[in-house]
Parts: structure tokens; C-alpha cells; sequence
């Protein structure tokens, strides 16, 4: 039988302290947006047409992190229904979308605007443009200001990956879509543009010049990925210029309006020695993270880099029989309760591999818990009753994610569950310099049950302010329509 995406409508947000309207610079913003049976409007609303002529609408709901902010999508009219087949994730028998497979996806922000894939409610499951529909989210901070602007369809040549593109802002209201493909030699790539000015999308080949990681960063011979480079996240580093990540190796950059665009190589920093047996071994998403930051303290950005490291230390006993020791994966298991985390800092604009610079490394033992409402978190998570003191390496962590705290402080946002198979999971923030607990806050795990990132950082926050004040009334209308 066929699935179909579950219609949820988004948590209620917790109201702030002191009444005070929500206005956060930079947001933790849930990439998976929820689809709402239920009209949405709210000051982010934007309204507009799919390729097949249907209505779609779309919100955001902001939130203090964190707590996850959200994209809610609505699809007025007939597609809506009961589901007459499986309702994909753990809530089997909720209303679905009729004919939606996917759930509609932030794909990349900067700035103001946000890149969205949104599955043609109706079309098949099929590996090609036919089945999904690009958005353009336009931010403004006037209420009912946003707007949504559709992309043509891209011709002759096959739907991109998501991790591959970028959206950038340039002069004025133009705006591109960047994005890097490989092509048969590991150093030719093909970079694909959408220009808003002329509609139209243009490709062209580029080579890699001057190639580094090769040297710095050599795939050693028990690797199992041997690409030169496969992106991970693409991030924007100043003006028009992208860097696709590839998160084991290395950077590939350059300016995307040039006449003459060049593609450059900057190799990451090097493994730390309790990671360099599992270099280039499966996926590097789980333990790192990389970003731009300019903090309110400074005024030039820097790339923000973080790699999770392994040390010693004893399972904790209610997990020790959740721990099958006959397969790798599970010695990788036990390996997370202790963890370090260390943060790298490059100035943008880039100039050598040797400006990479150590700025902190946190010690999961060492993490500062004297907020009392997040001891009393803890205590209700982490099932070790007769521990004497509640830490946070009695749960299973991985997926760091780079922001900015309220201070313009750096913070690392971590996914921690108590084990692999729970639907209850947590999204703990943690200062970089100060090592302290920031926050907790858990998952919506309606949908985001899986052990994997949900989320990613952004600051389009800071165009949507307007919005904050409402998302409180509106999910509370939601929820008196049930």
C-alpha cells in the first residue's frame, strides 16, 4: 500500500517569560515542515499556486532555542482527506494528505529568503523534477508581507540533491540558486545557477584549482568513502560566494556571479587522534557540523567548525544490556555516552589551511548543569536512579549543531536520546566557551523520532519578527478546532 505524510498541526509553542513578544536574531528552525490540515495565517504567511495551478500556503511558527522553530504548510482545497493508505511514521491513523509522499522541506536559508522542496500532492514517488515543486520563500517583516516565488523547472538535466544547492541574495530583490553537482572526474563539477532576474537556469563545468586535501587530508586505505568530494551542507561564506562541505575532507568555494567562476579547495582540519580509525568511515553528519558566524562582538565572520571525539568510559549499567557487542555498530553505541567536542575557528574571507585555529573543546563530564529547572529535566530523562549526581553522559549523543546564543556567544546544539530505539528525544544546547547547559528542549516526536538531525541554524529569524507575537494565538486556535 502506498504512504502518505501525516497532517500535524505544529506544538503549541510555550508562552515567554514576562509576556514579552518573542524576537530571536537566529532560530534552530525544524528542516521537515509539518503539513496543517487547518488554515494557517499568521504575519509569515505567504500565499501561492503550484506548478499544477493548486493553492498552497505557508507559515512559520518561531520559537526561543532550543526549542525548534517550524514551517507549516497548508494545501487549501480537495487534496486534503482521509489517507486510503499508510500513514508513514508512528502516527498511524491520523488524518494524512491524500497522495502527498513527502513532506514539504526547508532546503537552504540565507538572509531573507528560504529555498523549499514541496512534493506535488498527486504525483508519483519518481526520482525527477515532474514530482517536486521549488519555492522560493521571500521574507518580510511587515505582516502579510512574505510571498512565495515558484521556480521553473529546470531543463536539460535531472533533479539535483538537496544537500548540493544554496540560495543566495544578491543586489536589490535578484536572488540565485546555486548548485554543485559532480561530474565523472572527481575533480570536474557541474555548477548550476537559477538567476531571478532572467528566470532562467543556465549551467556550466568547472574544475577544481589547486587542489589540497589531497595532501593534507589523504583518504587512508581502510576508508569506505573514496570520493574526492560528496557535500554534506553547503554554507554561504561572504557576499555571493558558496562553499559546499564535504564534512570528512574538505571546502569547495567560489563566488557563483563571477564571469569566470573558479572553484577552490580548502581542506577541513585534521581528524582528532581518537577518530582517525574511523576517518572517511561512513557518515561524518552524526559527529560534525560546520556554519558562518559573525557574533553582535565582531564585526568580521568566521567559519565555525565542530568535530564529537570519543573517550573512555563505562556504560552506564541500565544501557549495558541494550548493547549488542557482536556488531561495530554497537561498539560505536557505547562510545557516545563520553564524548568531547571541539570547535575550529577560519576568518572569512578565506586564505590558507594554516589559519584553521582551535578555539574550545567541551568535555561531556564537564558540563556545567546550575539551572535548576534543567537538573529536574535531567533527573525525569536519565534513568539512572542511583546515580548521585545527574550529568548528561547518561544519554546517547551525537549530531552537534553551530549557532549563536543570546549573547552572540557560540552554542552547540546536540540530538540526545536515552537510547537508539526511543521515540523521546532532546534537543540539549551548550555554551562553547563556558561549557554550561543553555537549554533543553524535546522533539516533537509526532514526526522527528529518528535518530538524525532535524534541524539546522538560520537567521531569517531576524526578518520575521513580527510573526512571534501570533504563533501563540494561532496554535491555539488549532487547537480548539480538535
Amino acid at each position: 500500500m502506498d504512504e502518505y505524510v501525516s497532517c500535524l498541526d505544529p506544538p503549541l509553542l510555550p508562552t515567554e517569560e514576562g509576556g514579552g513578544k518573542l524576537n530571536p536574531s537566529s532560530v534552530i528552525l525544524d528542516t521537515t515542515a509539518y503539513i496543517s490540515a487547518h488554515a494557517v495565517s499568521n504575519a509569515t504567511t505567504a500565499v501561492g499556486q503550484m506548478s499544477t495551478g493548486a493553492p498552497i500556503q505557508v507559515s512559520f511558527c518561531l520559537a526561543r532555542p532550543p526549542r525548534l522553530s517550524c514551517l507549516c504548510v497548508h494545501f487549501p482545497g480537495p487534496v486534503l482527506g482521509p489517507a486510503v493508505g499508510i500513514v508513514s511514521g508512528p502516527a498511524a491513523g491520523t488524518p494524512a494528505v491524500r497522495c502527498a509522499r513527502d513532506s514539504p522541506l526547508v532546503i537552504a536559508t540565507h538572509a531573507y529568503l528560504a529555498l523549499l522542496r514541496v512534493n506535488i500532492p498527486g504525483s508519483l514517488r519518481i526520482n525527477n523534477h515532474a514530482a517536486f515543486d521549488y519555492f522560493v520563500y521571500n521574507a518580510r517583516p511587515r505582516p502579510h508581507g512574505s510571498f512565495l516565488d515558484l521556480l521553473p523547472k529546470p531543463t536539460g538535466f535531472d533533479r539535483f540533491r538537496d544537500q548540493d544547492a544554496a540560495i543566495v541574495r544578491c543586489s536589490g530583490s535578484r536572488y540565485v540558486v546555486a548548485v554543485l553537482k559532480n561530474a565523472r572526474n572527481p575533480l570536474e563539477f557541474t555548477l548550476q545557477l537559477y538567476d531571478s532576474d532572467t528566470r532562467c537556469w543556465t549551467s556550466m563545468p568547472l574544475t577544481v584549482q589547486a587542489p589540497e586535501r589531497d595532501n593534507v587530508l589523504p583518504i587512508p586505505d581502510s576508508a569506505t568513502e573514496l570520493f574526492f568530494h560528496n557535500t554534506t551542507k553547503v554554507i554561504m561564506l561572504e557576499s555571493t560566494t558558496v562553499a559546499w562541505v564535504d564534512l570528512w575532507r574538505g571546502i569547495l568555494f567560489c563566488d557563483v556571479l563571477d564571469e569566470k567562476p573558479v572553484l577552490r579547495d580548502m581542506p577541513l582540519p585534521k581528524p582528532a587522534r581518537c577518530n582517525r580509525a574511523s576517518f572517511c568511515r561512513g557518515s561524518s553528519y552524526s559527529h560534525r557540523d560546520i556554519t558562518v558566524l559573525t557574533s553582535p562582538q565582531q564585526s568580521q565572520a568566521s567559519i565555525k567548525y565542530v568535530e564529537m571525539g570519543i573517550r573512555p568510559g563505562t556504560v552506564p549499567p541500565s544501557r549495558k544490556k541494550q548493547v549488542d557487542h557482536s556488531s561495530s555498530e554497537s561498539d560505536n553505541e557505547d562510545v557516545h555516552y563520553y564524548w568531547t567536542a571541539t570547535v575550529w575557528s577560519m576568518p572569512v574571507p578565506i586564505a590558507s589551511w594554516k589559519d584553521w585555529t582551535k578555539d574550545c573543546t567541551i568535555d561531556v563530564a564537564n558540563i556545567a548543569i546550575d539551572n535548576p529547572r534543567h537538573y529536574e529535566l535531567l533527573r525525569t530523562i536519565d534513568l539512572e536512579e542511583a546515580s548521585p549526581s545527574v550529568t548528561l553522559s547518561g544519554l546517547l549523543t551525537a549530531y552537534p549543531t553551530l549557532g549563536l546564543g543570546i549573547n552572540g556567544e557560540v552554542v552547540i546544539y546536540f540530538l540526545s536520546k536515552v537510547d537508539y530505539m526511543a521515540h523521546e528525544g532532546w534537543v540539549i544546547a551548550v555554551g562553547a566557551k563556558d561549557s554550561r547547559l543553555q537549554g533543553i528542549a524535546k522533539l516533537d516526536d509526532r514526526k522527528n523520532f529518528s535518530f538524525r538531525r532535524y534541524y539546522c541554524h538560520t537567521d531569517i529569524s531576524k526578518y520575521l519578527t513580527k510573526a512571534t507575537g501570533e504563533a501563540g494565538r494561532l496554535m491555539r486556535q488549532l487547537r480548539g478546532r480538535k
